[in-house]
């Protein structure tokens, strides 16, 4: 059986002659109980081409169009084959058409320039044989089958594209959108590394001051960035700048000798020690054991020339950073 993926394949015969309707009809079913198939074809019979246009209308209201019409050119009393032609391209551009006429004085060519396109128009002379029926009927319906599959999959090709032109147009937009965040984070940066340089140029200022500079220029901007949706994943990054930034103005010292000489974590506990914290405290405070704080409670003492054991580390501290 012809394919059948677009459902039963649709055949109308024109002519006013009644026997030659009936051999269309005998040409096709001789064919279908001959092979032992089911029926292949959907055979509408129409004597006048202004019933074939109302049947051709009626067919692509429904989707349901014919894929080839055997055409008769002299149809007395109505219009003619070539008149019903041109009315049926019009309405279907598709359908194959095959003229058969019983005249010998016929130009084929001038017929297919007024019923186009050529590669969709046949002619054959009467009398014809039922064999030439059904050759036609099944090459040329396979042939309309094979272009509607075409069309489809190119429709179905057209659409992917159109998803595709949409889904690049969202990453375009999503991408202008990470570009426009990265540039806040890039200004972010640039105002923390101008303010770290201008920190390095004040670092005699006292604490106070330092302390008020960095929560009006460092801590809002994070604020504002903590506040934005889209930096959701970057939270936790700046909660730690925030905690790190809260550090560094507790535990910035005004005296440079003494930051100079120490390490960042050697210049934490001496600020925590010289704000009275035990060394049990510090070091639950800093997450670091007890003996590490040891440690460096003796590099510091080191570090700062402290040879007297006798002085208090915590008494120099608070007079050497105080100043």
């Amino acid at each position: 059986m012809l394919n059948d993926e677009f459902g039963r394949l649709r055949i109308l015969a024109v002519d006013d002659e009644p026997s030659v309707l009936e051999l269309y009809q005998d040409s096709l079913s001789y064919f279908q109980k001959k092979n032992g198939h089911e029926k292949e074809f959907d055979i509408t019979l129409c004597s006048q081409g202004d019933e074939a246009l109302l049947s051709v209308k009626d067919a692509m209201d429904n989707d349901d169009p014919f894929s080839v019409i055997f055409l008769d050119l002299n149809m007395p009393p109505g219009p003619d084959g070539i008149w019903t032609g041109e009315q049926i391209r019009k309405i279907d551009p598709f359908v194959n058409f095959i003229v058969v006429t019983g005249l010998n004085n016929v130009d084929s060519r001038a017929i297919a320039k007024r019923i186009p396109p050529e590669d969709k128009f046949l002619y054959v002379q009467k009398p014809f044989h039922v064999l030439e029926i059904r050759q036609f009927a099944t090459a040329i319906s396979a042939k309309w089958q094979a272009e509607r599959l075409l069309r489809d999959t190119n429709i179905q090709l057209e659409n992917k594209v159109i998803e595709l032109e949409y889904s690049r147009t969202e990453l375009l937009n999503n991408k202008s959108e990470l570009e426009d965040l990265t540039n806040q984070l890039i200004e972010t940066n640039n105002a923390l590394s101008v303010l770290a340089k201008n920190l390095d140029r004040t670092r005699k200022e006292s604490e106070k001051r330092v302390l008020q500079r960095t929560r009006t220029l460092i801590l809002p901007v994070i604020e504002k960035l903590q506040q934005d949706k889209n930096l959701k994943k970057c939270q936790t990054d700046l909660n730690l700048l925030t905690g790190y930034i809260s550090n560094l103005t507790s535990d910035f010292a005004s005296d440079i000798k003494i930051a100079d000489s120490l390490s960042s974590s050697e210049l934490r506990v001496a600020s925590l020690i010289k704000s009275g914290m035990t060394s049990d405290e510090i070091a639950s405070h800093l997450y670091i054991s007890p003996s590490t704080v040891k440690t460096h409670r003796k590099n510091i003492r080191k570090k700062l020339n402290m040879q007297n054991s006798n002085i208090n580390l915590r008494v120099y501290l608070q007079k050497q950073l105080d100043q």
